[in-house]
């Protein structure tokens, strides 16, 4: 059976504790570089809609903590207008009340930009 890494275990209940907030012990922030790889291959919309549900949707199906709801393009307009490397920049780093890696433990930079552009009705 695989086991999860203590790490990654520690920086899942990490951000379990903090619920739509960007606040997680330093310690854990600090492992976030380490987490985040390059993708092997693009997702396809199943597993982005997938990753969506696991992850993305507690904040973003109803708007938790000023989250930009799926599809609501005029939520999604002033956030796409900053150009998506500060949107990457935000999903991987925590802004306002969304933590690091928006819940989504298993995502990568490529996965993190397919899901910004699912949610901002951008893909499939």
């Amino acid at each position: 059976m695989n086991r999860i890494p203590y790490s990654i275990l520690m920086f899942m209940l990490g951000l379990s504790l903090t619920a739509c907030s960007n606040s997680i012990p330093e310690s854990t922030a600090n492992q976030l570089p380490a987490l985040i790889a390059q993708s092997s291959a693009p997702l396809t919309a199943e597993e982005v809609s997938a990753k969506w549900s696991q992850s993305c949707a507690l904040c973003h199906a109803s708007g938790v903590g000023g989250a930009p709801r799926i599809g609501v393009s005029v939520e999604w307009a002033p956030r796409l207008a900053k150009g998506k490397a500060v949107l990457m920049t935000n999903t991987i780093d925590g802004f306002n009340d969304m933590p690091p890696l928006g819940y989504c433990m298993s995502c990568d930079r490529d996965d993190f930009s397919a899901l910004i552009d699912f949610m901002a009705g951008e893909s499939p």
